[in-house]
């Protein structure tokens, strides 16, 4: 693995910084929605915010000093090292908002909106404006006067962004197509993952957030379909990534509620896919789906000798699983990109998902049971 340089002084005072407000953010999180108690403790807050840099400096170490996440010929590319800061920065964004996602699952089984729903428009604002802050791919450069050579680029929703163009009908301006069916993306997450408010102490609703979320999203929308290029782009690959890895949950909630023969997981397992889809894209989200259901299952099985436990959050597996995806994706990406060019095979990885989640929440039943 081939390491850059010693790093100047202003990187490691803008990661410092960086890190420090991501703490600050997530112990702020956390005591406005989990309330007094002895995490939110003074000294409690300070030992989590010293947790977080040190998760921060290490992950900042790996992506961007040992270029842990590039294909491996790709290491020392200057164009792949242009992408790093913002996509790191991305990953301190995205880990925030999951760790704070985690812990007040953990407290109350829920994932509140004020979580994923702004963290879904971060996503597709991210991947608009900045879309190296997705994960990473090599791609194939064929001249007619050498061998192909191998470039860097990220991956977008039909593989590498510049490699793979969309369908003619997903093209920007002047095919409104492309624009009709981003917006019914939007539409179709805004009114399945977000909640209308609701009245309190008798007192109407004068305005409703809920539609200032869809304004933003469909702002955004139609400032990548003008701008065209990589950006529109982008945001393609963060719309599908946030379609299919909800639908995806979905599925799964809807598998495992029919095996307990309850309601197995809450909306907010989905709303938490559709945000890291938002962020990384939907390849990356069947890969932690998969990997999500052997964490799960494991936690659960530890829960159940230990405690005895009678309802496990799933929340916090899939955020481990995108962590493990993210801090992973080179060795997890070069053993599993040729799925993603198979359709057969990627409809069994999907089902999979569905029906391992369904029997393991079926054993765990049966093991409590007794």
């Amino acid at each position: 693995m081939i390491a850059a340089a010693a790093p100047p002084f202003w990187h490691w005072l803008f990661v410092a910084v960086l890190a420090a407000v991501g703490a600050r953010l997530f112990t702020f999180i956390v005591s406005r929605l989990v309330g007094p108690g002895p995490d939110t403790a003074p000294t409690a807050r300070r030992g989590i915010e010293v947790a977080f840099v040190t998760a921060a400096v290490a992950l900042w170490w790996w992506e961007t000093y040992r270029r842990g996440e590039l294909p491996a010929a790709l290491a020392s590319d200057r164009a792949a090292e242009q992408m790093l800061g913002a996509r790191y920065t991305a990953h301190v964004v995205l880990m925030t908002l999951l760790a704070a996602a985690t812990w007040i699952d953990f407290r109350h089984r829920v994932i509140p909106d004020c979580v994923t729903v702004p963290g879904v428009l971060l996503g597709l604002m991210a991947t608009t404006f900045e879309p190296a802050t997705m994960l990473p791919v090599g791609r194939e450069l064929i001249r007619s006067y050498a061998a192909p050579q191998l470039t860097p680029d990220i991956l977008g929703a039909f593989g590498p962004l510049r490699g793979s163009p969309p369908p003619e009908w997903l093209a920007p301006w002047p095919v409104a197509t492309g624009l009709v069916a981003a917006l019914a993306a939007l539409a179709v997450w805004w009114w399945l993952c977000t909640a209308p408010a609701e009245a309190t102490d008798n007192q109407p609703v004068v305005f409703d957030p809920r539609w200032l979320v869809f304004a933003c999203g469909a702002a955004l929308v139609g400032i990548a379909w003008w701008r065209g290029g990589d950006h529109w782009l982008g945001l393609l690959a963060s719309l599908a990534g946030m379609l299919v890895a909800a639908g995806l949950v979905w599925l799964t909630r809807e598998g495992a509620s029919r095996a307990l023969g309850q309601e197995a997981m809450g909306l907010g397992d989905v709303t938490l896919m559709a945000m890291v889809g938002a962020w990384l894209g939907w390849q990356a989200c069947v890969l932690i789906c998969f990997l999500a259901v052997f964490i799960g299952l494991a936690h659960g099985l530890l829960q159940v000798i230990l405690h005895r436990e009678n309802e496990l959050p799933f929340g916090p597996s899939l955020c481990l699983a995108a962590v493990v995806v993210v801090v992973a994706w080179r060795p997890i990406w070069e053993r599993t990109a040729a799925t993603f060019d198979r359709p057969g095979e990627l409809a069994l990885v999907a089902a999979a998902v569905v029906v391992l989640t369904a029997a393991s929440l079926f054993v765990l039943r049966r093991i409590r049971g007794g």
